[in-house]
Order: structure tokens, then sequence, then C-alpha cells
């Protein structure tokens, strides 16, 4: 089936302007997935112990496992020994956030500064003309608590802000009790301000076909993203004809398909996916068809987040150098069902599924070649 055989010489104009106009598609979908304010992200993550920050990101990290494990699948291999199969796939994947994942609440150690610390006292009613009211602050200051955190996640609006709740005590001796009081941490609130959907792009090149076998790689360049550093990610992965083998073969493509990729966004995520699967097509017409394509598939995630986290801490009045913060979170997904078309219009095709589990996921593709 051809499509598009000009556009593959390096030497054709047109070729060379549809290479720099799927570059630029690519690039503007990254930059939009991953730099919407993220000039403040490292800035955001640095106020969040180890806890709270994993309660924080784990909406993003699944969203990046599932687009990681998402829009492999064009087309399933000719069951034949041995062809020559050449394509160009740019896709485009969104995994959806529900409403549940806006939000969130967790305990976890805390320090107040010296405003929050105020803060505190003015609420239990004792004001800086209190001869006690210096050793009261330093008391809340050096002091570690253990706290209950609220408020948005890393996807929750931008509106609405962290808080943290002091429970109350005694203090100086007995002398004080103070009153329970929640406060907000303006400096954290909802990041991607309720995204419905987090965008990842890939530039997929498919090769094949061998005993039924095709390859497919993806992979990026490094693109630097101001404020947050070099965003790379690189994929591996083939799917297999089990036709090719058959003395009777079905009446459907049937294949099995493995495949596994790395993403990097600066140095604080970096995620690495795997994916299994069955799955099934069958082609309706001849030179404009239409293939429905189903499938089974069984993967893992892993996102490693590494930030510094400063503390309010002090020593002598002198504040304690940032901890460096690292911790892998799982993806939601273990198992997925997906389903979707590949539409051929002669010169290129257009690819469209739709993934449902944990992490729900459509994809939206465009490939060339022959």
């Amino acid at each position: 089936m051809v499509k598009l055989k000009y556009q593959l010489r390096g030497d054709n104009q047109m070729g060379t302007r549809t290479g720099k106009n799927l570059s630029l598609f690519v690039l503007a979908l990254i930059i939009f997935s991953v730099q919407i304010k993220a000039q403040s992200l490292n800035e955001t993550l640095s106020n969040l112990s180890s806890t709270v920050g994993e309660a924080y990101v784990a909406p993003v990290t699944s969203a990046f496992g599932s687009n990681l494990n998402s829009g492999w699948i064009s087309e399933i291999p000719d069951a034949k020994i041995l062809g020559f199969n050449l394509t160009l796939k740019v896709v485009g994947m969104g995994s959806l956030f529900s409403d549940d994942v806006k939000k969130f609440s967790a305990t976890g150690d805390f320090y107040f500064n010296d405003k929050q610390a105020g803060q505190i006292l003015a609420n239990s009613g004792i004001d800086p003309t209190n001869p006690d009211y210096e050793n009261l602050k330093q008391e809340i200051k050096s002091r570690k608590f253990n706290v209950q955190f609220s408020g948005p996640t890393i996807v929750g609006s931008k509106n609405e802000f962290l808080k943290v709740k002091f429970n109350g005590g005694s203090f100086y001796e007995g002398r004080y009790e103070l009153q329970p009081y929640e406060m907000a941490i303006e400096e954290v609130k909802g990041f991607l301000d309720e995204l419905p959907a987090l965008p990842t792009a890939a530039v997929q090149l498919n090769v094949g076909t061998v005993l039924g076998t095709n390859l497919s790689v993806r992979y990026l360049p490094a693109v630097d993203i101001k404020d947050l550093g070099k965003f790379t990610f690189w994929g591996l992965g083939a799917i297999h004809n089990l036709n090719v083998f058959l003395n009777n073969p079905l009446p459907l493509d049937l294949s099995v398909g493995a495949f596994y990729q790395q993403l990097k966004v600066g140095d604080v995520f970096e995620t690495k996916a795997t994916q299994f699967g069955v799955f099934a097509s069958k082609q309706f017409g001849v030179l404009v068809s239409i293939t429905p394509y189903a499938g089974l598939t069984f993967e893992s995630s892993k996102t490693t987040v590494n930030y510094d986290y400063q503390s309010n801490e002090t020593v002598n009045g002198v504040p304690v150098p940032p901890t460096r913060i690292s911790f892998d979170l799982e993806g939601d997904n273990s198992s997925a069902f997906t389903v979707g078309f590949n539409l051929n219009l002669i010169i290129f095709d257009i690819v469209a599924d739709y993934k449902m589990a944990k992490t729900n996921t459509a994809t939206l593709g465009l490939v060339i070649g022959f």
C-alpha cells in the first residue's frame, strides 16, 4: 500500500518541509504538556516534604506512564515471512484526569516559619506586646510538628492552596495553651489548574516485516525547556502477527506486542514504562479502507521524582540547607482495554483509539510511508 513515497526522499523539498512541520508539531505538544507554569515547578516542590510531595504529584506521574504506554499500535503486520513496510507516525496522547485526583490529604512533618508562628500565636490571642511572645514564637519555630495537609494536587485549581492544620498544644513549660489553627501555604497551589488531560506527543518509526514482525522505535532529541531542564524520551517495541505460521489463518489479524519507553523531564521526573498485549484487527476496504482494532494489555510504569526540599527548620537561628528528596511512584494502570481504528486515505492514515483503565487515555495519530 503506497503512501507518500516522495516524502521519504531526503533530497525532496516537500519531504524536508513535512519533516520540519512534524517536528514543530511534536515540539509544540511537548512544550504545552510540560512547560505549563514550569518556571515555578521546582519552587513549588521545594515546599513539600516527601510524604506530601508524593500525594501532590501522584496524578501526573500516573498520566506520564499511561501516555507512554499508549499510541503504539496503528496497524498489525502482514502475515508474511518477509516483506517491506516503513511508516512514520506522529501521535498525540492525552491521559484524562478525574475529579477525585485533583485534591489530596495527608499527614507529615512540618516546621513553621516566623510568619506562620506569628499567625498561630495571633489565633490564640497572643500579640507582640506579650513579654513571652518571642520565646513562644521561637519554640514553635524550633519544633517539628506532625500536621494534617490538605489541598489541590498538581492538577488541581490554581485558586486553591495547600492547607496545614496546627493541632494546638501546651507551650512554654505549660504556661500557654495554643488553639488549633489551619493556615494556607500560598506557595503550593494547583499547578496545572484543572487541566482536563495531560498531553504528550511522539514520533514513531515502524519497520518490517520479518516473520510477521514489525519493529517500532520512538525517539526525540533533548529539548531544553526553560527553568525545567531537558525533555527527552525514547522507546522500542515489536508486534508479531500470529497468522504467519498458521496453515489456516484466522479470519482476523491476531498479534502479540511488547513495548518499552523512557521519559525524562529535567531533573524532576524520570518515567520508565512497559507494556505487553494481545491485539486483533480486521480491514474493510481496499484503496480506501478502515481497520478497527482492539487490544488487551498489561502495563506498568514507575516515575522517580527528585527535588530539593527547603524546610523552615533552623538551628541556632540559621536555616537548615535544602534536603534532596527522591521517591518512586508506580503508575495506576496494570491492565487496560483499547479500542480504535485506522482510516487509510491512500496517501496517509488517520489513527485514533481510546484506552480504558484506571487512567484513561485517548490518542490521535497521522501515519505516512509505504
